[in-house]
């Protein structure tokens, strides 16, 4: 990658979402359908936050994941 290379070359411009009313398996759903570590979470066309695979690694109180075999109990949800 160039030292001076814009944003705009190398970002993802039509990303995969959740909407802050979706539950917390569909995120999962996305992470792994689509193999991606992180999702902007919208209400409507804002975007207010960031999900990540650990954040919902943490709160289903997993001691380790390994992001090859990422594996939640989904009861938690």
């Amino acid at each position: 990658m160039k030292k001076r290379e814009p944003v705009s070359h190398i970002m993802t411009t039509d990303p995969y979402s959740l909407n802050i009313t979706d539950g917390l398996s569909h995120a999962e759903i996305l992470f792994k359908r689509h193999k991606v570590r992180h999702l902007p979470v919208v209400s409507g066309d804002e975007i207010i936050g960031i999900l990540s695979m650990t954040d919902l690694a943490r709160i289903s109180f997993v001691d380790s994941y390994d992001p090859k075999n990422f594996n939640v109990d989904t009861s938690i949800y």
